[in-house]
């Protein structure tokens, strides 16, 4: 009787033992699962602001900016690029040249540089009137058209109806210019 007694407290110190063992594994298990998540948590916590010289709220998170945001942005950036005096032009592109990534901040200054050095050869003022505005906030992209209206000296150019894409980046609540460009009409390479 003594034997089988000792017998069975083995199987039962044994069994408790391994539920013991299945409990801390599952807790550590779960521990590393919460760890793992809490940076994404953290980060896709979503604010809302209505800040001034803005037109509208908007909702950012660390890593997510919706569209409203990145048209408000879009909008200011052009405005550095696109609205210029040969005055202006060099303190608006590096304002604008703050902004653009570091990867892809070398031809861009480039291109910021030679637009500079013409615009203050020729004394060419521009001005852009924006038309329209689309916003795709998943692939950061925003494009606009408008006139842009340009005069060299004091005698005006023909207005001229122009595309721009502006491709954003954002994250950990910093954006950064990827691309900026103009976009060529299909319409006009087909006529």
């Amino acid at each position: 009787m003594d034997v089988s007694a000792h017998r069975s407290a083995s199987k039962f110190t044994s069994l408790t033992f391994v539920i013991l063992l299945m409990f801390l594994g599952l807790s550590l298990a779960a521990n590393l699962f919460a760890w793992l998540r809490v940076e994404d948590l953290q980060r896709g916590q979503k604010e809302t602001y209505i800040p001034m010289f803005f037109n509208q709220p908007f909702s950012l998170s660390r890593n997510v900016a919706d569209a409203s945001y990145l048209q408000q942005v879009a909008e200011s950036l052009m405005f550095l690029r696109l609205n210029v005096t040969p005055e202006s032009v060099k303190a608006q592109h590096q304002a604008l040249l703050r902004y653009v990534a570091s990867d892809v901040r070398a031809p861009m200054q480039d291109i910021l540089g030679a637009e500079a050095q013409q615009i203050i050869t020729n004394n060419v003022s521009t001005a852009f009137y924006m038309t329209g505005i689309d916003v795709y906030p998943a692939a950061g992209v925003v494009d606009f058209r408008g006139t842009l209206r340009t005069w060299i000296g004091k005698r005006e150019s023909l207005p001229e109806e122009k595309q721009f894409r502006l491709e954003l980046g954002y994250r950990d609540g910093m954006t950064t210019i990827r691309d900026f460009k103009e976009v060529s009409n299909e319409k006009d390479k087909k006529d």
